[in-house]
């Protein structure tokens, strides 16, 4: 039986056919390769836990990867031209960790919410110009990283991920924060460098357990009450 398979940085451009037959495999690592797509049937390695197709030339995922059930670690990033994300990536019931950054995604399916398991989620670098609402629902999210995408305004429900601990939005363009970013509760780390923003929130203020914030290369002006508050009280602020 065969738990783990390795194929990565050998410059294939499509995977070999003896995996389909390892139905009991747990880790498939096929990073950098030359791959354009996965094949259909990968959806029927149920038993996958970890699945890194990094570094590849995937234009899209096969509809078949939602019958991956089982799967913990997905890792999609550095394809380039990755411009969407399959609707049926919902059905990834124990997903726990999802990186589609450096990628050419512009939005993200709806059903991306019903990911009920997840806890990291990274979309750096690529050209998402807003979050679809249905991530209110990411209630276990700890890390959320979206730096260098093309955002000029956060949602409100941001707010609501409470169990939220890192959220990095660094070279984005946000000209304001929505006060509902106080309800970030559990927040230790927030990055919002390179922005376009002109003044902060008091609500920044009720971030009890923010430690680090960073703000550098944002037009603020003056000395905002809200950031003396924060120093006072210990948080590391970087202006």
């Amino acid at each position: 039986m065969t738990e783990r398979y390795d194929v990565s940085n050998r410059g294939l451009a499509e995977l070999p056919d003896e995996i389909r037959d390892m139905r009991e495999l747990r880790e498939l690592y096929i990073y950098d390769n030359q791959l354009s797509t996965l094949p259909s049937w990968i959806g029927e390695l149920g038993e996958l836990r970890v699945l890194d197709a990094n570094r590849n030339r995937f234009a899209s995922l096969p509809d078949s990867i939602g019958a991956l059930r089982n799967l913990y670690y997905l890792y999609i990033s550095d394809q380039q031209r990755l411009g969407v994300l399959p609707e049926t990536i919902a059905a990834l019931a124990s997903l726990a960790y999802l990186n589609a950054s450096h990628d050419a995604l512009t939005a993200l399916p709806e059903t991306i919410g019903d990911i009920a398991t997840l806890v990291e989620l990274r979309l750096d670098d690529n050209s998402l110009r807003e979050l679809p609402e249905s991530m209110r629902r990411l209630t276990k999210l700890r890390e959320l990283h979206l730096t260098s995408n093309q955002l000029r305004k956060l949602p409100d429900w941001l707010g609501s991920l409470g169990s939220l601990r890192r959220l990095t939005l660094r070279n984005n363009k946000l000209r304001e924060l929505p006060e509902s970013l106080g309800g970030l509760v559990a927040l230790r780390d927030l990055d919002l460098r390179g922005n376009e923003l002109r003044t902060v929130p008091d609500a920044l203020g009720r971030l009890a357990s923010l430690e680090r914030l960073d703000l550098r290369w944002n037009p603020i002006g003056g000395q905002p009450a809200v950031l003396r508050a924060l120093e006072t009280r210990g948080c590391t602020v970087w202006r």
